[in-house]
């Protein structure tokens, strides 16, 4: 397995780093460290020592991040002229990748719920699955994957996904989905996943938890509390779970509490 993970060279992005090193181990899996910038000047006379100054300074960073967190990982660097999402976007596309682990943002207000703009812009543009570890998560802290399942065209390969990612963790999993009125189809399919999920996973341990309530945010919002030490897993499956991502809505409300990483898989 190889994983990336972008950085800012922020705290931020070490607490994700020190996350992933941990997922690595456990995975056997080597780690791509990826510093993206862009380089502001005034003339472009200036655009080449510029350039090679940010490069330079970047260079230095990444050698003495690989050093304190390379014990017992194979870790690399690269250097991209980007935005994040363009230079995530390209690496994975190039160096197949099969995981992408980077931090959360931090906000004020209302946005403390967000995750940040970068790491939105990634999980929507990202053709492999994203973790977005959050300021002060840490993976052994995680102690219940929490899957979120929408009953909106899941299909197998979704799950096995999960378990592929998630095995070697030896957690127990909880699949959750808010019922807001009654609906005898998605009731029978709630019903025939538990039965595919147990059949076809009998080493993982799956419970499956029904939350009754007209509103969607307040129910999750309750049970995403009460979970402090829990992953939450969200699939993404349609260019409607993007649009979510960037409106205020319950998916916004239930995937990005900042104390909780999130795995979304596509």
């Amino acid at each position: 397995m190889k994983i990336l993970v972008p950085t800012d060279l922020s705290e931020n992005a070490e607490n994700a780093l020190a996350f992933a090193k941990a997922y690595a181990l456990q995975q056997d899996a080597s780690i791509t460290l990826l510093y993206s910038y862009y380089a502001v000047y005034d003339f472009a006379a200036q655009a080449a020592e510029i350039i090679q100054t940010i490069e330079n300074d970047a260079k230095k960073a990444l050698k003495k991040a690989i050093k304190s967190y390379g014990d017992g990982v194979q870790m690399d660097y690269k250097i991209i002229q980007g935005t994040v999402s363009t230079a995530v976007y390209a690496t994975v596309s190039n160096g197949d990748y099969d995981l992408v682990i980077m931090g959360t943002q931090g906000a004020s207000g209302i946005k403390k719920k967000l995750i940040g703009s970068n790491t939105a812009t990634v999980i929507k543009e990202s053709e492999v699955p994203v973790i977005a570890v959050p300021f002060g998560a840490s993976f052994d802290a995680v102690r219940e994957i929490d899957v979120a399942l929408e009953l909106e065209n899941e299909n197998e390969g979704m799950f096995k996904k999960l378990i592929s990612l998630t095995e070697t963790w030896n957690l127990p999993y909880r699949v959750i989905h808010v019922i807001t009125k009654p609906d005898f189809n998605k009731k029978i399919l709630f019903r025939g996943i538990e039965s595919y999920v147990n059949e076809n996973f009998p080493d993982s341990e799956f419970t499956f938890e029904k939350l009754e309530d007209e509103d969607v945010d307040k129910a999750l919002d309750h049970f995403l509390e009460d979970k402090p030490a829990c992953m939450l897993v969200m699939f993404s499956k349609d260019k409607g779970f993007f649009d979510l991502l960037f409106k205020s809505s319950h998916s916004v409300e239930m995937a990005y509490h900042t104390h909780l990483p999130l795995l979304v898989i596509k």
